[in-house]
């Protein structure tokens, strides 16, 4: 069941690093989020072997998931800027026996990653958590590869924020369009919903997307 805010609750809970919550809460709010993921994995088309990038990973649920997807031959990178999520992380791994991520510590605006074989991102329930999510969006595009395709999913500014971040901190989708289409990244179909409170659009770096 999601937690139950009032929005001066939340409003004096939320800050963008999480410091107000463990990372066991974290975690259990992305696992309570669970119901989203086949959602984004539809649209990635996820076969084993891929490399996805997990940005803003945080503790890992999804993470975790998605490296289940992609199987031993595949590779999840879960990029957060805190190395204590990372750890967290690590240590889930090794209570499920998942050795298919790599943890990256790292800001998203400035991460540097060499490897050609990343065909999909997820970007989920990140971007409110950026100093400025414009720039994680432009690097993203820097860094791709030609076809890479990246799954958004935000909370919509005007539900109401029964959970996630209070309605100011809330992105709504037509700005996160906006700087997709500045940074040059393709939209693929509509804005779409995902509940009342949340909502995902997938966008591509321009270019045919690599075989797998």
């Amino acid at each position: 069941m999601l937690h139950d805010f009032t929005e001066r609750e939340m409003e004096k809970e939320f800050h963008k690093d999480l410091s107000h919550l463990s990372w066991d809460e974290v975690y259990n709010r992305q696992k309570e989020r669970a119901f989203l993921l086949p959602g984004w994995l539809e649209e990635l088309d996820l076969q084993p072997g891929d490399h996805v990038l997990d940005l803003g990973s945080g503790p890992g649920y999804m993470s975790l998931r998605i490296a289940e997807q992609v199987g031993p031959g595949g590779l999840v990178y879960a990029i957060d800027r805190s190395a204590e999520a990372l750890e967290y992380l690590q240590d889930r791994m090794r209570q499920e026996s998942i050795t298919n991520i790599r943890c990256v510590a790292a800001e998203a605006s400035t991460l540097e990653l060499h490897d050609e074989h990343i065909s999909s991102v997820l970007l989920t329930m990140v971007l409110h958590h950026a100093d400025d999510p414009a720039a994680v969006i432009s690097h993203l595009a820097e860094l791709l590869p030609d076809g890479a395709r990246i799954v958004i999913a935000e909370f919509y500014p005007q539900s109401p924020a029964q959970s996630g971040p209070p309605q100011a901190a809330r992105i709504a989708p037509e700005q996160i369009v906006q700087w997709c289409q500045e940074a040059g990244l393709q939209q693929v179909g509509d804005v779409r919903p995902q509940s009342d409170e949340h909502y995902m659009l997938v966008v591509q770096q321009r270019g045919e997307l690599k075989s797998k």
